[in-house]
């Protein structure tokens, strides 16, 4: 038989139980907010073209309009639509780009860790640097929010075999890795159990 991971079961879609979401609404919607910043001509980076040799300038400020232009349009239409938002941060962003996450902050969106910066891939660390990058991103939040952040998404979608217990051992309540499903799903971890809430990558 083929290895699996254990987290959970297999849920076909006919004749799941539905959901009872708030006020009797039959569809639960969040719009996740991407803040992240890169090493510039060192680490990882989306290569939105095709990109040429470090220093790569097209990509890198493709992905630096976001937090200088697009991140503002953005929170305009936020705002003319009275739509909340949840802000998934590298905390990299408090020194980079601060007046953005500020900007979110006034306008009460959730604060979800999303590591240091999306240079890094945290499945490539062992389990005590997994955990310190765990951890210092959390306390960045915790410092500057006053609130520790209940959700996560790992740089890069990208995460080792305990980063699920790492997470509640770090007080997450819910991960954001899993795009197994429409609906949400409880993982089972050693360290208790955790909320996997879609993250759909392709609107």
């Amino acid at each position: 038989m083929l290895p699996t991971h254990g987290r959970y079961p297999y849920a076909p879609w006919p004749g799941r139980a539905r959901y009872a979401w708030p006020g009797g609404a039959k569809l639960a919607v969040y719009l996740g907010v991407n803040l992240e910043h890169f090493a510039f001509g060192e680490g990882l980076g989306a290569e939105l073209a095709p990109g040429g040799p470090p220093p790569d300038v097209l990509n890198y400020a493709w992905r630096d309009y976001g937090n200088r232009v697009g991140g503002w349009r953005l929170i305009e239409l936020l705002d003319q639509l009275r739509l909340p938002a949840t802000v998934l941060l590298n905390s990299a962003m408090y020194d980079y780009a601060p007046a953005l996450v500020a900007a979110h902050r006034a306008r009460g969106d959730e604060i979800a860790g999303h590591g240091r910066t999306n240079s890094e891939r945290q499945s490539t660390f062992d389990e005590a640097a997994e955990r310190r990058l765990i951890a210092e991103s959390t306390a960045a939040i915790l410092a500057r929010e006053g609130i520790a952040p209940r959700g996560w998404l790992s740089p890069w979608i990208a995460e080792s075999r305990v980063t699920p217990e790492l997470l509640v051992e770090a007080g997450y309540r819910y991960t954001l890795n899993w795009c197994a499903d429409d609906q949400p799903i409880w993982l089972a971890t050693k360290a208790g159990p955790l909320l996997a809430i879609p993250y759909p990558q392709e609107v």
